[in-house]
């Protein structure tokens, strides 16, 4: 999954490694500095409500593709035809924390920083619905 000591990787693992996922992107949402751990499921939960409404715009869950390609982490819409076109994309190892929501098996978020190397930049929220629950586990270990 990660590169060898010599900056390399191995073909056979990186196509163990590469996964896709079809999910429901529900959206995100930046954190405030002063969000804590205990306030994280109201801040997933208020990301889910703002989408589940059956309004159009930016906070409309959609259908997407979670493709993991490591080190990278890059959302698709799953009825583009073109990979190259993609809602974000980043490294998946600037995932901070994953949360997995206890009432409702089949959602999950990720909190991420914009700029991992300043632990004063700004973090943002993912929130994702799996169709079947061992998704959630499955995706989970594949970060």
């Amino acid at each position: 999954m990660f590169p060898g000591q010599d900056g390399k990787r191995n073909n056979d693992s990186n196509q163990k490694a590469d996964k896709r996922f079809a999910l429901w992107y529900m959206g995100w949402s930046s954190l405030d500095k002063r969000t804590t751990l205990p306030m994280l499921p109201w801040l997933v939960a208020e990301i889910r409500r703002k989408s589940e409404k059956n309004e159009s715009g930016p906070a409309q869950a959609r259908e997407v593709q979670l493709y993991l390609s490591p080190p990278l982490i890059r959302c698709v819409p799953a009825n583009s035809s073109n990979p190259s076109v993609f809602i974000f994309e980043h490294k998946a190892q600037f995932i901070s924390r994953f949360i997995h929501n206890s009432h409702d098996l089949s959602y999950f978020a990720y909190l991420i920083r914009s700029q991992p190397d300043n632990p004063e930049s700004e973090m943002a929220c993912h929130v994702f619905k799996a169709c079947d629950p061992n998704q959630v586990c499955t995706c989970y270990r594949a970060l």
